[in-house]
């Protein structure tokens, strides 16, 4: 059963996770490039769907392969599609005033383009701006693969630092998309 779903893998580069036994946090998300009864070796990727080499493992120490689910689904587009997460924004001009933070969420909200915010140390929230008042932002948050978290509701003043055109807003972008293409859920 395990060498024809690797089988699958190998020939249609189908996005599979793999968990290794003893360690929860080795779970790999790839593809199979060659196995036999005793090895796999494995292209994996990182959380941004970029290539992040090749692993060879013995197969008795997989605990469990996982595919077909939203998480390998999600993926397998990423990795799969063509796109640019290198690729520059258009430029923001720089808001040289004391209310500069409403100046760029009211750019933001514009532009409809998601965005991070830092509103402490370890709270970081990606999304789109939905409204504005003086004191307050809307937001729609997007998830780690492109789900949408929902609205929010927050003080303009709590907002640590904004961050746009990076990476991880680059993705959620895109899957978020491809979530509403495809009406994954």
């Amino acid at each position: 059963m395990r060498n024809q779903l690797f089988e699958i893998s190998k020939t249609n580069k189908k996005i599979i996770g793999v968990r290794m036994y003893e360690n929860e946090d080795d779970f790999w998300i790839g593809y199979i490039e060659n196995y036999n009864d005793e090895i796999i070796q494995f292209r994996q990727f990182d959380s941004l769907g970029i290539d992040d080499g090749v692993l060879v493992e013995k197969q008795e120490n997989i605990e469990s392969i996982d595919f077909d689910s939203d998480y390998e689904k999600t993926y397998e587009y990423l990795i799969k599609s063509i796109y640019n997460l290198n690729e520059i924004e258009e430029i923001v001009s720089f808001k040289n005033s004391i209310d500069w933070k409403k100046e760029y969420l009211a750019e933001f909200k514009q532009r409809n383009e998601l965005i991070s915010f830092q509103f402490g140390k370890e709270n970081r929230i990606y999304g789109y701006i939905k409204d504005l008042t003086e004191k307050e932002l809307m937001i729609n948050a997007i998830g780690r693969l492109g789900e949408d978290e929902g609205i929010t509701i927050y003080k303009i003043d709590e907002i640590k630092a904004i961050e746009f055109a990076g990476r991880k807003s680059k993705l959620r972008t895109e899957l978020n998309k491809w979530r509403k293409e495809n009406t994954c859920t």
